[in-house]
């Protein structure tokens, strides 16, 4: 049975599942009920990527691909941790990935300063070096964090403006330190250090390649922190302090050693989270190590349920965030493959405005829903959503779906504006939206799914309509088979392109007739990459066209049973 068969029953075993736990899953309470959603979608986005990767790597390599995303997962929800902290207690650390920086540049800075023979010649540094360079980077989170505290307790800045500042001093500071350090220890200023001792590289298993550490560790702190918020008194005051200031501290609760407390657990899980980079990467470079991994870290735990006006939140759902953050990641990454990094941001930003948005209450957005989109602003973020559903699609969606349906971009991007205007529309209109909303997915998935049937015969019909507008002609064999003619004609490498992208959608097209065209070696790379899949052309006569021997030659080895004339 083909792989492909085997994941869409698996889908709509999740799918059933979920339809008949449903009433079980609003029964909970709301954390229990997101936290349920969201291990619902982590397995639901698992067994889309598997549908849609063409080459099945959650099945096909599992292993690696468990390993792989075990690692960017635990990582991830390192920081995550730390931002959930301090989002529950009512604030915000921006500050995150410069912090993940600049404790990996002060630890390898250390390993300079300890032993720089070692480090300059890529020898181990010591055990006791990587014990001292660790407990120093530490400390140094520890400080950052009560900077954040006393900035913001006794400064009186607002949380955003401290941690701002520090995102954006930290890089800078941890730059010039690399820069004075391995010029004053290693006899030459340079921006990055590089550790190559095994022992600190193993701390990330960056040698072995195990992930057992990372999750061991990751583990212990997401029980730490549980039992700290949930079974404390200090995780009480955390969460009152998050829902009302004013009321812990009238009631109180110690308002500023809870904030101190708050931004030192952040930055210290940075620092370690520095620690491990480093390890990894083997590098400390504070131009680009963790650039805009704040963002990442508050994503994850605003996804996992944390809200960001304080008070909300559980260290389990930040674990589910971070998780499905990176499930989502990774798998547009498999579907897309080359340039999946360029839409990371992309993704992350429109998670965690959906994220915010339904962290709402469901009688609130019912409530709220209308006037969403209500008075001209209403029809301008209409406007606005359905244009950048069809922008999306025709940049991702060829690639999201290649091989699952025919249609190009634009065909597809319209698909997307049009559903996601009709959609917008229904819950505008407020009336009867449930049995609306069903009769719109129908409608959608039969008009994409008619459409789609429909795509290939449009194009076949456009193909035969240019080579008659160049003045050539499309004849059909008693096999089946495809001539076209355009012998003698006017025919240059562009009106090739546009038949070629047309004549692929015929099942067979035995022979392509250029004889005494303009066509130059440029259009024989075209019919290559046309046919390379498909393998349906036979023969090709090119004589008297503009095409070398080097070209020929090319295309014979690109299509090794393609008969070519071009005497």
């Amino acid at each position: 049975m083909d792989w492909s068969v085997i994941v869409t029953l698996v889908v709509m075993g999740v799918l059933c599942a979920g339809a008949i736990g449903w009433r079980h899953v609003l029964a909970t309470g709301s954390a229990h009920r997101h936290q349920l959603g969201l291990v619902a979608a982590i397995f639901f986005v698992l067994c889309c990527t598997t549908l849609f990767d063409e080459h099945h790597n959650y099945v096909a390599k599992w292993d690696a691909s468990l390993i792989d995303l075990l690692r960017q997962t635990t990582m991830l929800a390192l920081i995550a941790f730390g931002a959930a902290v301090v989002i529950i207690s009512g604030g915000i650390d921006l500050s995150a990935g410069s912090v993940i920086a600049f404790s990996g540049s002060i630890c390898a800075t250390f390993m300079v300063l300890l032993a720089p023979d070692a480090v300059n010649q890529s020898l181990p540094v010591g055990t006791g070096v990587i014990v001292t360079a660790i407990t120093a980077t530490l400390i140094v989170g520890l400080l950052i964090g009560s900077l954040h505290a006393w900035l913001i307790t006794e400064v009186g800045l607002p949380p955003f403006v401290a941690t701002l500042g520090t995102l954006v001093g930290l890089r800078s500071l941890s730059r010039a330190i690399v820069e004075n350090v391995t010029q004053a220890m290693l006899g030459g200023a340079r921006t990055q250090i590089n550790i190559a001792d095994k022992s600190f590289r193993e701390l990330s298993g960056a040698i072995s390649g195990t992930v057992w550490n990372l999750t061991i560790l990751v583990a212990v702190v997401a029980v730490m922190l549980w039992l700290l918020l949930s079974k404390t008194v200090t995780g009480r005051h955390l969460y009152a302090m998050g829902g009302n200031e004013q009321a812990a501290l009238l009631s109180g609760i110690q308002t500023k050693r809870m904030k101190w407390l708050a931004y030192c657990i952040s930055s210290f899980l940075s620092a370690i989270a520095g620690i491990l980079y480093v390890s990894q990467l083997s590098v400390a470079d504070p131009q680009t190590l963790a650039r805009g991994y704040e963002l990442n870290a508050i994503a994850a735990s605003v996804v996992g349920g944390c809200s960001l006006q304080g008070g909300l939140g559980t260290i389990p759902g930040t674990l589910l965030g971070a998780l499905f953050l990176r499930v989502v990641i990774d798998g547009v990454a498999k579907i897309i493959k080359t340039g999946a990094d360029v839409y990371e941001g992309l993704i992350v930003g429109v998670l965690v405005v959906f994220a915010v948005t339904f962290t709402k209450s469901s009688d609130a957005l019912s409530t709220s829903r209308r006037k969403l989109f209500s008075g001209g602003l209403g029809w301008v973020t209409v406007l606005n959503l359905t244009l950048l559903a069809g922008v999306m699609m025709a940049l991702l969606g060829t690639r999201l779906v290649r091989g699952w349906v025919q249609m190009d971009a634009v065909w597809l991007a319209l698909i997307a504006a049009a559903s996601t205007l009709s959609l917008l529309l229904i819950l505008k209109s407020d009336t009867n939206t449930h049995r609306r909303g069903i009769i719109w997915a129908l409608a959608t998935i039969a008009a994409a799914a008619a459409l789609n049937d429909q795509y290939p015969k449009v194009q076949r019909g456009a193909a035969v309509a240019e080579v008659q507008k160049l003045g050539g002609t499309v004849t059909q064999q008693d096999d089946g088979g495809i001539i076209v003619d355009l012998e003698g004609i006017r025919c240059l490498d562009v009106d090739l392109k546009r038949i070629l992208s047309r004549l692929k959608f015929f099942p067979h097209v035995a022979e392509l007739r250029l004889i005494n065209t303009k066509v130059t070696d440029v259009g024989l790379d075209m019919i290559g990459k046309t046919f390379q899949e498909s393998h349906t052309l036979r023969r090709l006569d090119a004589s008297g066209s503009g095409v070398s021997p080097g070209g020929i030659q090319k295309l014979r080895r690109l299509l090794s049973e393609l008969e070519v004339v071009a005497e």
